[in-house]
Order: C-alpha cells, then structure tokens, then sequence
C-alpha cells in the first residue's frame, strides 16, 4: 500500500485509501428516506441499485480506491460590486484535471498489481463517493455532510478507481468524526436553512444547488443567496476544522478569473466571451443563462444602481429566465429609473413568468 501511495503523491494526488466492493446497503437506507421525504438531489441517478453496488460499473471489481484531490489555494478577496464563486470552481474544471491523474494512476496499477480492467470515477458517476471514502477510512463526515481529510479538511474532491484486484484495505473501521458535539457553527450559519440538523441536508434549498438549478429560483430564497454567482462555502468557512488546513496549492486549481467576479458585465455576456472567460472552469457546463441569471440576483442584493443599465438590456433578453430575474432585480434597487423600466416591461412582456415577477 505504501508503494502505491507514493505513486500516488508524485502524480499529485493527496491523499489514498483503500477498501472493498461490497454493496452500501446502508447508503441505500438514506438514499430512499431522501427520495421518500422529497429531499432527493434532481443532478443524482434516481436507479439506487447503480448508486450502491459498484459491480453494476465494473462487474469484476474487487477493491475500491478513494482518493482525495485537495483544491484549496488561496485566501478568498472580494471587491466591490462582485459576486463569490466556490472554491472548486476557481481554477480548472476537476472534471477533467481529477479523472486523468487517476487514470495515471491506474495505468500504473495495471503495470505494477496486474490489474487488467478498472473503472474512473468522479462526480459524473452513480457512486457515492463520499460514501467510499468513509467505508475506506480516508476522512470522516463533518456535521456539513462534508468528508474531512486529513490536512486538508473539507477542501477536497474525491474520486474512485475500480479495480479488478484484491488489495489490503487500508481502515478496519470508518473514522469517528472529529465535530465536537457542542458545536454547530456550520447549522447556524446556512443562510438558507439547508442544513437543518447535524450530518442532515435539505440539497434542495442550499445555495450551491440554487445556483446550479435550471429556470427560475424561488422568489423566498433569492435574499439569501447574497453575493454569491456560484456555489457556497459558508458551512466550510465556518469550520474549526478548516482553520487548520494545509494548503496544497496545485497549479491547476489556482484562480483563472479572481475569487470574486465583477457583476455587471456578466449581465449580458455573449457566449464568446462566457467560453472564454469561464469555459475552462467547473461552472461552464451550465451555460451563460444561469450565471446570467445569477448576476443578476447579486446585483439586486447588492441593490447597486450602477447595475440599472445593464438590467435595462437583460429586461429584453430572449431567456424568460434572465427577463424574469432581471425584474426582480430591479424591484430589488427600487429607484425611480428602475421603476420606469419596470413601467415599461408592464405594458410589452407577455411571458407569464417574467409578468409574475411585477409584483
């Protein structure tokens, strides 16, 4: 095992754990209360049975290795008339960096161990990653329903190798979690309430899905998103454990645009420059609409005048979505300009969600 986590640090990955293919008969447990109670994330694959037993991705596998990927870098600035972006959505998109440094990784493996099949998987698979880890012992579950490595805290990805050969696991048991039970800095912070109880999250009102979701986000939870354009790290922020950290500082998760994003030209960015700005980071996926869409929430939370303009033109983009949030936006600044652009969208919009938001 040692041999295979030194390989592992000279390609940069961070931290390495082992355990076996058996099913997660537990992680189905949750997986079901969750559908049955509504809470159900709507980006995960809703066939459980693919989610908890990884012989439906690889159907000779015989261990799983978890693997950590810290993206941590910097320390978060934020300048005026801008909106915040996660940390994982900073430098490149970890859908590409992660999978080919695993994938070097299992090359070597099949050099080395005799491993004639495996399988890659991170994010975009049904397994729950998170879930290996723990089983796998490489961190333990903080009460923001993170996994917690060590040195690194939460500031990490995780992905899997799925191999078709039997090693050592590398953790009898799961790790306890080191959240003292006195503490829930994570729970009182939530702006939206998402995290409504230790180790318990509504995914369907955090701020990290809100931002992702298609269409429009619901009136009641727009305040709360505050500044932020993309995702949310306040349940992290906040966390003792994450005081301690150790930066590991890799290239490729550097900032690409800042750790803050001017707002106003985001209004109306063209989908050249959105690719361009942004086509090399985990938020490009979604498209220019949302973080359209996005901007102008900040904007309208920010109440910034300057923004009017901008919402001047967004009031006429073809997206319902956009012209929708772009009301609301300018409702939100309530100047006299604002109220006579609004006067005007009155008598020609016809879209009945943009019309819903002339309240």
């Amino acid at each position: 095992m040692e041999l295979i986590r030194k390989k592992a640090q000279e390609l940069g990955l961070d931290v390495i754990a082992v355990t076996h293919a058996e099913p997660f008969p537990e992680a189905y447990h949750q997986l079901t209360q969750l559908q049955e109670s509504n809470l159900y994330p709507e980006f995960a694959e809703q066939d459980l049975e693919l989610r908890i037993n990884p012989k439906h991705l690889l159907p000779t596998v015989k261990s799983l290795i978890s693997v950590a990927l810290g993206y941590e870098t910097v320390r978060p600035k934020i300048q005026p008339l801008s909106g915040t972006l996660a940390r994982y959505a900073w430098g490149e998109d970890y859908h590409h960096v992660f999978p080919a440094l695993l994938n070097q990784l299992a090359l070597w493996l099949q050099e080395k161990f005799q491993v004639q099949e495996y399988k890659i998987a991170v994010d975009t698979s049904p397994l729950i990653d998170r879930a290996i880890a723990l089983r796998a012992g490489l961190g333990w579950l903080g009460k923001n329903c993170c996994v917690f490595a060590p040195n690194l805290g939460s500031w990490i990805f995780l992905g899997t190798i799925l191999i078709d050969q039997e090693l050592p696991t590398t953790n009898p048991e799961p790790l306890q979690s080191k959240c003292p039970a006195d503490c829930n800095r994570c729970i009182q912070a939530c702006p939206t309430g998402a995290l409504f109880a230790p180790y318990q999250i509504n995914p369907q009102i955090c701020i990290s899905y809100l931002t992702q979701m298609k269409g429009i986000i619901p009136r009641h939870l727009r305040n709360k998103i505050g500044r932020k354009l993309w995702g949310c790290d306040i349940c992290q922020q906040v966390c003792p454990e994450n005081q301690k950290t150790i930066s590991p500082n890799h290239d490729f998760f550097q900032p690409i645009e800042g750790t803050s994003i001017l707002v106003i030209p985001l209004l109306n960015i063209s989908n050249r420059e959105f690719k361009k700005r942004f086509g090399k980071t985990a938020l490009a996926w979604r498209g220019r609409g949302i973080i359209q869409r996005n901007a102008a929430i900040v904007a309208g939370n920010l109440k910034t005048t300057e923004a009017i303009d901008e919402l001047a033109k967004s009031v006429l983009d073809p997206k319902p979505m956009v012209r929708a949030t772009a009301v609301w936006a300018l409702q939100e600044i309530g100047t006299a300009k604002a109220q006579a652009i609004l006067d005007q969208v009155s008598k020609t919009e016809q879209d009945p969600t943009v019309l819903a938001e002339l309240v």
